[in-house]
C-alpha cells in the first residue's frame, strides 16, 4: 500500500471519529435537557398537583361554646332568724337546705353531751339494723344467680368511679351503699359471710342496752320553707320586694349586722324563690337585656355544672356605666342554701357545632346552578369562605356557616338552614380540615 493510500485512510479514520464524537456528545446533550425538563415538569406537577406542601390538618369535632357574663354576685333570700328557743344540747333533726313545714321539728335538745353521744350511738345502730335485715330479707326472698350478683358489682363500680371522675358528690353516697350492697350479697352467696341474722341480734341487743335518753325541750320552725344551720348578718340587708332599687354601690357598700351565732339555731328561707345581685358593665347589661330570660348559670366554687336561672331586672341608671343585674333562681341543696358572696359565669347564649381552627378559613370561588325566570339553568360563580377537607388524595373545597368566633376557632353549623349554603356542602363531622399548608386549591391532588 502507497504511503498516500495510508495517509488517505487515518484522515478518513480520524474524520468519523470525530464524527461519532460530536454525535454522542449531541445525544448526551439531549439527554441531559430531556432530563432537566422532566425533572422541572416533575417539580411542577408534585409542587401544584401531588405535592403535600406541608399540609396539616385536623379533625372536626363536636363542641360547645358560649357568650359568657361575670359577676361576683350577691345572693339575697327571704330570710327568717330561728331562735334557739331551748337550754341544753342541740341535735338537729334535719340538715341545710332540707325543706321544712311550719311548726316542724329542726331539732330536739337533751341535757347533756353524754345523752347526745347515746342518741348519736343509737341512731347509727338504727341504720344499721335497718340496713341489715333489708338485706338478709332480700337474699331471703330473691332467687338470684353468682352471675347476676358480678354483673351488679361491676356497673356499680363504674357508676361509683363516673361520679368520682365528674365531681358529682352528692350522689355519690347511694352509689356507694348500692355497690356494699351487692358485695355482702356475693360474700352471703359465696358462704365469705356467715348468716347475718346473729349479727343482726347481735346489735339489737347492744341498741337496747343503750336506752334513749329523754329530751328537755325542741326547737320548730315558724314558717314553711328550707332550714340553714348557720346566719351571717346579712340576713336583713336587703329586700327582695325592693330589688328594683338596688344598685352597685348598694352590693359594694353591703355589711353584715351585728348577730349572736348562739342566740340562733339557724334561718329559714320562707320563699322557694332566691335572688342574685350581679353588678355588670354598661355593655354587658345590654346583652343580658337583649337575652333570653331563661339562662344558665354557673357557681364554680359552690357546686360543679349549671342551673337554670331566669333574668327578672337589670337596674340601669341614667348614663353609669355599671349596672345590676338581677337573676331568679328555685334550685335548693346544701351548698346553695350557704352562699352570699360568689363568683358567677352567667351563660348568655350557647352555641353547638363543629369545632375549627381559625387558620383553617380561607376564600374561594364555588360554582353552582340557579334557574332563571324561564327556568333555563345558569352557572354562577361566587366567592364564599370555607375550609379545605382532605378527600382521598385531593382537596375539596367545603363552604362553612360560622356560629360563633373565638379567639383562635370558631364554630360551624354542621346543618345549616335552606339557602344559606351554595352549593349545598359543608364541613362534616370527623372532616380532616386543612389548617396549614401553601397553594391551596379546590381539586389540588395530594401525596
Amino acid at each position: 500500500m502507497s504511503k498516500e493510500t495510508t495517509k488517505e485512510t487515518t484522515k478518513r479514520t480520524a474524520k468519523d471519529n470525530s464524527n461519532r464524537s460530536k454525535i454522542t456528545k449531541r445525544i448526551l446533550l439531549g439527554v441531559a435537557i430531556a432530563l432537566v425538563l422532566m425533572y422541572i415538569v416533575f417539580l411542577f406537577i408534585t409542587t401544584n398537583f401531588m405535592g403535600n406542601n406541608n399540609i396539616v390538618t385536623e379533625t372536626a369535632y363536636h363542641s360547645k361554646a358560649y357568650d359568657i357574663v361575670e359577676s361576683r354576685c350577691m345572693v339575697v333570700r327571704d330570710e327568717e332568724y330561728l331562735p334557739s328557743g331551748s337550754n341544753g344540747v342541740l341535735v338537729y333533726d334535719v340538715t341545710d337546705g332540707d325543706k321544712v313545714t311550719a311548726d316542724g321539728v329542726i331539732a330536739t335538745a337533751y341535757a347533756t353531751q353524754e345523752d347526745v353521744a347515746v342518741i348519736q350511738q343509737a341512731e347509727a345502730l338504727d341504720e344499721k339494723i335497718e340496713y341489715l335485715e333489708m338485706l338478709n330479707s332480700v337474699n331471703a326472698s330473691a332467687n338470684v344467680g353468682i352471675d347476676t350478683i358480678n354483673g351488679q358489682i361491676n356497673e356499680r363500680l363504674i357508676a361509683v368511679m363516673k361520679g368520682i371522675n365528674t365531681h358529682d358528690y352528692a350522689g355519690l353516697s347511694s352509689v356507694e351503699q348500692d355497690l356494699m350492697t351487692s358485695i355482702l350479697r356475693k360474700q352471703i352467696l359465696t358462704g365469705e359471710q356467715g348468716d347475718i341474722s346473729d349479727k343482726i341480734a347481735d346489735l339489737k341487743t347492744e341498741r337496747a342496752a343503750l336506752g334513749s335518753p329523754a329530751s328537755v325541750g325542741t326547737v320548730k320552725a315558724g314558717s314553711a320553707g328550707y332550714f340553714v344551720s348557720k346566719v351571717d348578718g346579712y340576713e336583713k340587708t336587703f329586700d327582695v320586694g325592693k330589688l328594683d332599687e338596688i344598685t352597685v354601690e348598694d352590693i359594694e357598700n353591703a355589711a353584715p349586722d351585728d348577730v349572736d351565732p348562739e342566740a340562733y339555731t339557724g334561718k329559714i328561707i320562707k320563699n322557694v324563690n332566691w335572688y342574685l345581685l350581679c353588678p355588670v358593665t354598661a355593655d354587658e347589661a345590654t346583652a343580658l337585656s337583649h337575652a333570653d330570660q331563661t339562662v344558665k348559670i354557673r357557681l364554680p366554687s359552690a357546686i360543679d355544672g349549671e342551673i337554670p336561672a331566669k333574668i327578672v331586672r337589670v337596674n340601669s341608671f341614667g348614663d353609669s356605666d355599671r349596672a345590676v343585674a338581677i337573676l331568679q333562681c328555685n334550685y335548693m341543696s346544701d351548698a346553695l342554701s350557704k352562699l352570699r358572696e360568689e363568683n358567677i359565669e352567667i351563660i348568655v347564649n350557647e352555641y353547638e357545632g363543629l369545632k375549627i381552627s381559625k387558620s383553617a378559613l380561607h376564600d374561594d370561588d364555588i360554582t353552582y346552578t340557579v334557574s332563571d325566570d324561564k327556568d333555563n339553568e345558569i352557572e354562577k360563580t361566587e366567592r364564599v369562605q370555607g375550609v379545605y377537607v382532605v378527600y382521598g388524595v385531593e382537596l375539596v373545597f367545603k363552604q362553612v356557616v360560622i356560629e360563633y368566633s373565638g379567639d383562635d376557632y370558631i364554630i360551624c353549623d354542621p346543618q345549616p338552614q335552606d339557602g344559606a349554603l351554595l352549593n349545598g356542602s359543608t364541613v362534616a363531622l370527623y372532616d380532616k380540615v386543612v389548617t396549614e399548608g401553601g397553594d391551596l386549591f379546590n381539586g389540588k391532588l395530594i401525596n
